[in-house]
């Protein structure tokens, strides 16, 4: 139950709730404009740049949001950090639509070498949070965006639907996690 006042040892803080929603509901945002974008491009939909241009802005509204516990400048490294693996992500998708192997492969390394950076750099910054757990939940994260892609351009809708629901879950751990890392800044 979440208490407003904080007063009561048995409920969760409005701010800690506030906070765990709101990062939630961002993460699963940026899951479904990414994939609102794989299903656009693979369609050839008139609405590609449209949705390209929200999914390219999910990452300043996390960013936002993690100003203001860590400060302007490490809130907007992880903004860039992300909006990095979305343009990644994108390089991925075009390769593997005009079955460019070579470029596949080399966007997959860079992808993976982005996601172990932001690891490094979410633990360095917050000593709630472990390199190894970052690790484990952005390559989880990323592999199944990856299966998802090539799925989806296979015309595997049934296996899409699957590995999107996956992702959406992987989300909610990548956000729990956040959060968890932030609550003791409420304490402090």
């Amino acid at each position: 139950m979440a208490d407003m006042n904080g007063m009561n040892n048995h409920s969760i803080p409005y701010g800690q709730m506030n906070l765990f929603n709101t990062l939630r509901k961002l993460l699963l945002e940026l899951s479904m404009w990414r994939r609102a974008y794989l299903v656009s491009y693979a369609s050839n939909s008139g609405d590609l740049a449209a949705v390209g241009s929200k999914l390219y802005s999910m990452p300043t509204s996390i960013g936002d949001v993690l100003e203001v516990f860590f400060g302007r400048t490490i809130a907007r490294r992880i903004e860039i950090m992300i909006r990095q693996q979305i343009i990644i992500g994108s390089e991925i998708l075009r390769a593997e639509k005009e079955g460019n192997i070579e470029e596949i492969n080399e966007s997959t390394k860079r992808l993976y070498q982005n996601a172990s950076q932001m690891a490094d750099y979410l633990a360095q910054i917050n000593p709630d949070w472990e390199e190894q757990k970052w690790n484990d939940l952005l390559y989880e994260y990323y592999e199944t965006t990856i299966l998802e892609m090539v799925a989806v351009l296979a015309g595997k809708y049934e296996e899409s639907i699957v590995l999107f629901e996956a992702m959406e879950n992987q989300a909610l751990g990548i956000a729990d996690y956040l959060v968890q890392g932030i609550i003791p800044y409420f304490t402090k």
